[in-house]
Order: structure tokens, then C-alpha cells, then sequence
């Protein structure tokens, strides 16, 4: 239950930029897709490279959205 509110949520959010937690790692990015169970964020590096990051729900501790300055 609480994963379809979960998801529901953060479509709401796409295109915005998030922070998202597991066990062992946090990764940042911008929220590119929610679907079902999973989502996709598009990690910048800094240095001219993106990658897509897909993460199951189940496995995410917390997610974070940032506010603007």
C-alpha cells in the first residue's frame, strides 16, 4: 500500500531533482520516470556525463526533494 502512495507521489515530482538513499549509497539526480515499483533518475556528474539510475522501491531507505534557493 504504502508503495502505490509512494509512487503516486513522486509523479507527481518528475523532472524534479531528488535525493534518494538506500543502505549502502545516496544518490542525486533528477527523477526521469515512475513506474509500477521502480524509478528512474538521471545522475549528472559534473563532468559532462549522465547516467540513468533505475531503483525498486522496496530497496530506497528515504527520498529527499530539495528546495530552490
Amino acid at each position: 500500500m504504502f508503495a502505490s502512495t509512494l509512487s503516486a507521489e513522486l509523479a507527481k515530482r518528475i523532472g524534479s531533482q531528488v535525493e534518494v538513499a538506500l543502505d549502502d549509497s545516496l544518490f542525486e539526480g533528477i527523477l526521469l520516470s515512475v513506474s509500477g515499483e521502480l524509478i528512474t533518475i538521471i545522475q549528472n556528474s559534473g563532468y559532462g556525463t549522465s547516467a540513468n539510475l533505475t531503483i525498486a522501491l522496496p530497496s530506497i531507505n528515504f527520498i529527499r526533494l530539495p528546495q530552490a534557493a
